[in-house]
């Protein structure tokens, strides 16, 4: 029940509608599952994770998913770990690292103050204990 009530929470908090899985405004394209959100994507590509937070902080997700440019996908993936809700921000599809690199060096400077980093979407892929919201 905590779950479903964190997932609502983020869902309103990333501007969402827990009626309406698509809501043009904030660009969100709703929860799904690791397999959904990622599984389609090469796991040779990267991505950048700009940012974990503990459920304390959630708040904090708006503030850098409004905070991140662009076209690229963003996604919140939700977790419990180590006794805690985690939410992990991570942008772009990117062919390589010095891509997602570059992109790095793009992003506002209070969101690189927080130590983003390169991530394989293998790796995201093998993760299968998160659930995901995609925005963009």
């Amino acid at each position: 029940m905590q779950k479903i009530f964190a997932l609502v929470g983020l869902l309103l908090l990333a501007g969402c509608s827990t009626t309406e899985t698509i809501h043009t405004d904030s660009q969100c394209i709703g929860a799904m599952t690791t397999q959904e959100a990622y599984g389609h994507l090469n796991p040779n590509h990267f991505t950048v994770q700009v940012l974990a937070l503990k459920e304390e902080r959630q708040a904090d997700v708006k503030q850098y998913i409004h905070g991140i440019q662009g076209q690229d996908p963003i996604w919140v993936n939700w977790k419990r770990s180590q006794g805690y809700n985690w939410y992990a921000v991570i942008y772009g599809d990117f062919e390589t690292k010095d891509q997602a690199k570059m992109m790095i060096e793009q992003l506002p400077a209070d969101v690189r103050q927080q130590g983003p980093f390169i991530r394989s979407f293998a790796d995201v892929q093998a993760d299968k204990q998160t659930d995901v919201f995609r925005l963009r």
